[in-house]
């Protein structure tokens, strides 16, 4: 890839992307220049949240990037049920139903059944997501 992103450290040593996505090639890294490697990734860590937090602003301004889009991510919560609906729940499934937060775990530890008795403390959230193409 001719322009190809690389991490180039304090002492000139280049590691392209290809280089760091291989885990082998980083384990096999002396421990000094993981340490230059870590610190010069760190620094990009700022960088890279600000063009994030651009492309998330020209998103919502309805700006349209090649290759850049939002997508809607729903959200299923339990709600902190009142008193006696929780000791409904607790009665008839046990403590475990207290412990578990999504419907669909919920769901795979008590089956279908569950489904009836927490309609009404299920909490649907949308979020947008930024999705890269």
């Amino acid at each position: 890839m001719a322009n190809e992103v690389t991490v180039i450290n304090e002492w000139g040593e280049a590691y392209t992307l290809d280089m760091l996505r291989d885990k082998k090639t980083v384990e096999n890294m002396s421990a000094e220049a993981l340490h230059d490697l870590a610190y010069a990734i760190k620094s990009l860590k700022a960088p890279m949240k600000n063009v994030e937090e651009a492309v998330k602003s020209k998103l919502d301004e309805g700006a349209e990037i090649k290759g850049i889009s939002y997508t809607n991510y729903e959200k299923k919560t339990v709600a902190k049920p009142s008193n006696k609906k929780l000791r409904e729940l607790v009665l008839k499934y046990g403590w475990d139903v207290v412990a578990l937060k999504t419907p669909k775990q919920l769901q795979d530890r008590f089956g279908e059944d569950i489904q009836k008795d927490i309609e009404g403390i299920v909490v649907y959230e949308t979020q947008k997501r930024v999705k890269y193409e």
